[in-house]
């Protein structure tokens, strides 16, 4: 009856703005509040978002250009080989970013609780950018994505879709923009996504670790 209960006021929340706030960022609150679509956006206060529509990428959808297979072999993927330096690139490389020292130790935490996953990109051993999120069941949760060099975070895309495609997962954007449309990421409304999450979150990933995927 809770969920149920959380589930409605959910499908009645503001569709752009945060639906509630917390004081502090929290592991094992992250976890409950991804499985019902909910992420948060800053800290102090920490803010919650549920958006209506929602966006998503199906990985049997993702758009390849023509060129990219030249730009795949100049880089080597690496996954969850270092969490920690990528979600300070994902930082390091924007002006405004909601990513701070309080997101970076939660998120850390996650990755060694086995929720949170990075996928790398590398030139010459050197990180290059990558995408990091968590995995909840048949979700990704995209969190950031970041590319130092030209079409690095597209290549980091492509091959997490790659990767999750034979697994039937569903790859949660958040929020919609140009980059994502073009790689083939779409809105549903935010009735649908609950949905299909609520389903997704139930079922086994299909594999027993991430880092063995490659």
């Amino acid at each position: 009856m809770e969920n149920f209960n959380l589930y409605t006021k959910l499908l009645k929340a503001p569709k752009d703005s945060p639906v509630f706030l917390t004081s502090k960022l929290e592991e094992e609150f992250i976890l409950k509040a991804y499985t019902f679509g909910l992420f948060p956006w800053t800290s102090n206060p920490v803010t919650w978002w549920c958006p209506d529509p929602r966006c998503i990428l199906l990985p049997e959808e993702i758009h390849i250009q023509k060129n990219m297979k030249k730009f795949f072999k100049k880089y080597s993927i690496k996954l969850n080989f270092n969490f920690l330096n990528l979600i300070k690139l994902c930082k390091n490389t924007r002006e405004q970013s909601w990513i701070n020292d309080d997101f970076i130790y939660t998120y850390t935490n996650l990755f060694n609780l086995g929720y949170a996953h990075s996928l790398e990109v590398y030139k010459d051993d050197i990180l290059a950018g990558g995408i990091y999120g968590l995995i909840i069941g048949k979700v990704f949760f995209g969190e950031s994505m970041v590319g130092v060099e030209k079409n690095v975070s597209k290549i980091a895309l492509i091959k997490l879709c790659e990767l999750l495609k034979p697994y039937d997962f569903l790859i949660d954007c958040q929020v919609y923009n140009s980059h994502l449309k073009f790689m083939g990421a779409k809105n549903i409304p935010r009735e649908r996504f609950l949905k299909i999450l609520s389903e997704k979150i139930q079922l086994n990933s299909g594999f027993k670790n991430f880092k063995n995927l490659l």
